[in-house]
């Protein structure tokens, strides 16, 4: 990327946040009702990236996590809504509520990015991208987006990064109660309507939680009437969901025994040119059942058994005939941790393995339908004074393809108690999917797929600081650059070959900021070149630029009111033509108003003007949406 051309980004970049900046200084950042005046922070402690509790601050690569207080005020319906204005994240969707969504990390493509839930792999094995549309906002207590290659930890696909999300764990009630919990019933336009409950509890060392929820809408039109390949079908595109999710965990003297579960069942009414299918079934789990044994203070193990499963089924109503994309994952995942000081260094070691077999079940005959991970790694963690070193080597054998060999190096340094530099560099990979080796190809035609196909592989770096200048004001600034190689594209005949190479170059910045005890606000920038390395053109489907701005007012200790704004720039979709989507710009509002200490009303309008746009080519993105509920707390 030229120098001056990234400069003359930049230079745009500093004064669009400096007019936003100057935008919300009357406005305010959401926080807690119940919290006035500046306050210092507890310190954030998160379990991704290493796989292991690690705090935020002295993270050596970058981490945002989404807890469940901005859930809570957010204007979003679910979880690509939510997702779609957090710096380094891009969403595009085929319509609205339960479309297929596409979520990727730093620039990557949504099948390089990986997917969790609590630590479990829930992405197909056909199409490499995970059901995040059937993931229930309700289920959620917190998101950790770990972003950059973190193969070294988790193995495939982890390239643009890891979105980890974890569902509502149990626990005490924040009193004298060992009991509590919450129900929640609202309606939504376009119509629909939702219902959700959850029970939390602690008793004799033993914690948990239990959820469900439903949700239907009536949806909207989500295809325009020139639409491509002829896909438009005329009517509503309605979703139907059904959840529940659990957690629980006892402690003992030598460790503690846990697990937890979600399971979604999903209906989308989606538009089809071809007359065999318009409606789907989604089945989306997610479990683990483990065990923690502490050998000693400093020395202890984890073995877990874990299963993901992503079904669909495609049909159409009155038609006999139905295609089906089954896959189903089980593993297990065993590590050891020791912890041991030398000379003023504090050491971590940590050594485990993991195993995994995925198989697909379709309708669709591929020559393989099931393949085997098997996987060893080693991390060392070292603390000197301000210097903290997070370094990792894990080596995968799929039985697929063979073996691949990943590592990371990061430090973070801590100039001040409030100022702390990081950086890192990592390689990553990504295995074919079954889909890109071996889905059968129509008679007379070119191969649709090709079982040579190598791992794609990449090599990353960053730079970023966090710098809290106070107790009101926190900047984060990265700078980072991913290369790919070996990526998989299609060739003339539309047959995926390994000669892909790719050059993604970014930069983000957030600054958030508490103007008094009612005000406060918070601004992101995302500045991205993606460059096709063989072209020198731009990848398509990648976002170049997005910015957001939010504002919180509090009046009182019963009202929090926020309005966000996001703008999305156009978008390459085809490379021969270089069309474009046009840029957007969408505003967001909610209202939470307390009754009393156990009522909440909630009253949010997505895309208040009713910016018409679209993320990808034929879909209509949604409209003006409103959602009113009331949530009773016990």
């Amino acid at each position: 990327m030229p120098l001056s051309r990234l400069g003359a980004d930049l230079r745009r970049l500093l004064i669009a946040a400096g007019a936003l900046s100057s935008a919300i200084s009357t406005q305010s950042l959401a926080q807690d009702a119940s919290t006035s005046g500046p306050t210092l922070l507890e310190p954030i402690y998160i379990s991704t990236p290493l796989r292991r509790e690690s705090p935020l601050v002295r993270s050596t690569s970058s981490v945002t996590v989404i807890d469940e207080a901005e859930i809570k005020k957010s204007a979003a319906p679910d979880l690509p809504s939510l997702l779609r204005s957090y710096p380094g994240v891009s969403v595009s969707t085929n319509g609205g509520m339960g479309s297929i969504a596409s979520v990727s990390v730093r620039g990557t493509k949504t099948s390089q990015t990986l997917i969790l839930v609590n630590g479990v792999r829930v992405a197909s094995a056909t199409s490499g991208g995970a059901s995040v549309f059937n993931i229930p906002l309700d289920s959620v207590e917190r998101i950790e987006i770990a972003k950059g290659a973190h193969s070294a930890q988790y193995g495939s696909d982890a390239i643009g990064g890891v979105i980890n999300i974890i569902t509502k764990q149990g626990g005490g009630c924040g009193d004298d109660r060992k009991v509590c919990g919450s129900a929640t019933v609202g309606v939504m336009n376009p119509w629909g309507g939702y219902a959700s409950g959850n029970v939390r509890g602690e008793a004799d060392g033993l914690t948990y939680s239990a959820g469900a929820s439903i949700i239907g809408t009536q949806g909207y039109d989500f295809t325009t009437p020139d639409a491509p390949w002829g896909i438009h079908e005329p009517g509503d595109n309605g979703f139907l969901q059904g959840s529940a999710n659990m957690s629980i965990a006892r402690d003992f003297d030598w460790g503690r025994v846990y697990g937890d579960a979600l399971v979604a069942r999903g209906r989308t009414r989606y538009d089809n040119a071809f007359p065999f299918d318009n409606q789907q079934y989604t089945t989306t789990f997610a479990g683990k059942i483990g065990t923690r044994i502490d050998h000693s203070e400093d020395w202890s193990s984890t073995v877990e058994l874990y299963s993901g499963i992503d079904n669909q089924r495609n049909f159409r109503k009155d038609q006999p005939g139905d295609s089906r994309f089954d896959t189903s994952r089980y593993g297990v995942f065993a590590s050891t941790e020791k912890s041991f000081d030398t000379g003023g260094v504090k050491n971590v070691l940590t050594g485990g393995v993991e195993s995994y077999r995925e198989k697909v079940d379709s309708t669709v005959d591929y020559d393989v339908n099931a393949r085997t991970v098997s996987s060893v790694f080693g991390q060392y963690s070292a603390e000197y004074e301000a210097l903290r070193i997070d370094s990792g080597i894990r080596y995968d054998d799929n039985s697929q393809f063979g073996g691949v060999t990943t590592y990371n190096i990061g430090a973070s340094y801590e100039i001040t108690p409030d100022l702390t530099l990081r950086s890192s560099y990592a390689t990553g990979y990504r295995a074919p999917t079954f889909n890109d080796l071996y889905y059968p190809s129509f008679p007379g035609f070119p191969p649709a797929s090709n079982p040579n196909l190598k791992p794609e592989k990449s090599r990353s770096w960053e730079a970023g600081l966090n710098w809290r200048m106070g107790v009101d004001t926190t900047v984060d600034v990265a700078f980072y650059q991913t290369m790919l190689t070996d990526a998989i594209t299609l060739d003339q005949n539309f047959t995926p070959v390994n000669i892909g190479r790719a050059r993604i170059t970014g930069f983000e910045a957030e600054l958030s900021h508490r103007f008094s005890d009612e005000w406060s606000g918070k601004v992101s920038l995302d500045l991205r070149r993606p460059i096709d390395r063989d072209t020198g053109k731009y990848l398509v489907n990648s976002d170049r630029f997005k910015a957001t701005a939010e504002v919180t007012y509090s009046p009182t200790e019963q009202l929090d009111l926020t309005a966000k704004v996001l703008y999305g720039t156009s978008r390459y979709i085809y490379d021969a033509t270089r069309e474009k989507l046009p840029d957007y710009v969408t505003a967001d509002f909610t209202a939470l108003y307390a009754i009393d200490t156990n009522s909440r009303l909630k009253f949010a309008v997505e895309n208040i003007f009713d910016e018409q746009y679209q993320t990808n080519l034929g879909y209509r993105a949604p409209g003006r949406t409103f959602d009113l509920s009331f949530t009773r707390t016990f």
